[in-house]
């Protein structure tokens, strides 16, 4: 059994760049791989912004904590605002659109083992 606090989270945050948008950096604190590193948690934080993404084979679940984000693929656009769960799939092409400084707690499932070393090497930077 195990507590998270808040000052962990925040503490503990590094930079994650994004493809989609060089330009663009988030932080991000993944505190949590299970023992066979399929499933991730962690705490997330982006400012106003944008950036495309593939979802790969995983899903990822987000809880937004506050702020408000914009998903839009090729035939949908969801918004989420603080209070509000989504779900990005497995095979999802996707831009994310950051309309206000966003907090959110992620499970992503089932990484791939590129995924999980990804992750982890951020947080060795």
């Amino acid at each position: 059994m195990k507590v998270i606090k808040n000052d962990f989270l925040v503490k503990n945050l590094v930079k994650h760049p994004y493809e989609g948008n060089p330009g663009y950096n988030a932080k991000i604190n993944t505190f949590y791989f299970s023992r066979d590193k399929k499933l991730i948690a962690g705490y997330w934080e982006a400012p106003v912004g944008w950036f495309d993404t593939v979802i790969e084979e995983q899903n990822e679940i987000n809880y937004v904590i506050e702020g408000e984000i914009e998903l839009v693929s090729d035939s949908r656009k969801v918004t989420a605002k603080g209070g509000d769960c989504f779900l990005a799939e497995g095979g999802e092409k996707l831009k994310w659109i950051i309309k206000k400084p966003i907090r959110t707690f992620f499970f992503i499932y089932p990484a791939k083992k590129e995924l999980a070393s990804f992750f982890e090497n951020l947080a060795k930077e």
